[in-house]
């Protein structure tokens, strides 16, 4: 948490070291959620720096009090790893009045959110978070992992909806998910239906979903996206029944096109070289809104770290259930009390790889299954690999 306070503290900190002029080359900026803005009752919008004249002009006053110091590390509210430069990076929560919006083009998200579905986003699209993320924790900022899809499924005969499964959005159209999720014996007892995803979500409580920074502003993102599911493709391979549930992968096309947004965004696909690492000994993240210590749905966007096993010595293990590993899954977590668990099914085991300085995200597999009661210690979760269904992926991907 430590780290954090400093990131909040760091526009005071190099602001009286920074005397240049602050660049408007980005001064079409989109806005990264509400808030209030610092000794204004007013409504303000988190803006890149170079939107916000009032505070940008501020920037370059030398010397500046001791009250223009703290007005200026009072109002960061996050910062934009996509971009080079600290004063580009840097958030601000601008009042609606003093705004510069003579320069704003229309929202990034609404051009990349119209590629057709058969394109896959590049990495300058893809895998990244615009604020740096909370290390440490199981809870997730507001807009960490804005990949992250629920899967809504429908009772029956009835109106009645529940979450039962997570998901990763791949490009404007199209879910990967676990096919165990779309077909699968508990689906058929509990009479339920897949219709829909939700997207952008991280309270299912709320909507708007906000949250209090370390500064004390309140900054809200936009309200949570449905869509339901035009139809759905399990790997043919895949035995819903099978001990091993070798093949646990699905892909779902979306009804519409999604729009991105620092809130919605695409992860990435494993790149070739990324393909052939098997990645024994990483720390991978997983997210989701699955069955707590309480045995009962977060209600919150929740995230665990797990660290990934030699599969032969995860065969090992599940050699008790007969279950026989192939190297199309792998093995992660086996750390007492901390596991996916029942709804966080589908969703993705992330690693971040450093690019270009900034940290993007690739889906390295999709959470399969792991033993009854979760999260006993020596016993790891198993996934499906990603990067073995590459091509696989590709192929089914229409515009």
């Amino acid at each position: 948490m430590a780290s954090i306070e400093r990131n909040f503290l760091l526009l005071a900190l190099v602001v009286s070291a920074l005397s240049g002029i602050v660049q408007r080359a980005d001064a079409a900026q989109i806005s990264f959620g509400t808030c209030t803005p610092q000794q204004s009752e007013e409504r303000g919008q988190c803006v890149r720096i170079a939107s916000c004249p009032f505070l940008a002009n501020l920037v370059k006053v030398e010397p500046k009090t001791p009250a223009q110091m703290l007005l200026l590390s009072k109002s960061q509210c996050g910062l934009d790893n996509r971009v080079e430069g600290l004063m580009n990076r840097i958030l601000v929560c601008c009042p609606q009045s003093k705004r510069d919006t003579s320069e704003e083009a229309p929202e990034i998200a609404e051009v990349e959110g119209q590629q057709p579905g058969n394109v896959l986003p590049g990495s300058d699209v893809c895998g990244f978070l615009f604020a740096d993320r909370i290390f440490g924790g199981t809870n997730t900022s507001l807009w960490e992992f804005p990949w992250m899809v629920l899967l809504q499924y429908k009772k029956l005969f009835s109106e009645s909806y529940s979450f039962n499964c997570g998901g990763a959005l791949l490009n404007s159209r199209y879910v990967l998910t676990a096919g165990h999720c779309l077909a699968s014996r508990e689906l058929d007892k509990s009479g339920v239906a897949l219709h829909s995803v939700r997207l952008g979500e991280w309270d299912t409580r709320t909507d708007p979903d906000c949250a209090v920074q370390l500064n004390n502003k309140r900054i809200c993102a936009p309200n949570h996206i449905d869509i339901e599911v035009e139809r759905f493709i399990i790997h043919e391979q895949y035995a819903p029944n099978s001990v091993d549930q070798k093949n646990d992968i699905a892909l779902l096309r979306l009804k519409r096109s999604v729009s991105y947004t620092d809130y919605v965004r695409p992860i990435c696909l494993p790149t070739d070289d990324l393909m052939q690492n098997n990645f024994v000994g990483y720390a991978m993240d997983v997210a989701g809104w699955g069955l707590t210590e309480n045995l009962q749905p977060s209600v919150t966007k929740l995230k665990i770290t797990v660290s990934v096993w030699n599969l032969t010595t995860c065969q090992n293990k599940y050699t008790t259930f007969k279950v026989k590993l192939d190297d199309t899954q792998m093995c992660a977590g086996g750390q007492l009390g901390v596991d996916t668990c029942g709804g966080d099914s589908g969703g993705p085991l992330m690693v971040g790889v450093n690019s270009g300085g900034r940290e993007v995200f690739y889906i390295a597999g999709v959470t399969s299954y792991g033993t009854k009661p979760c999260g006993l210690k020596g016993w790891p979760g198993v996934y499906t690999r990603t990067g073995h269904f590459i091509d696989w992926i590709k192929q089914k991907l229409e515009a």
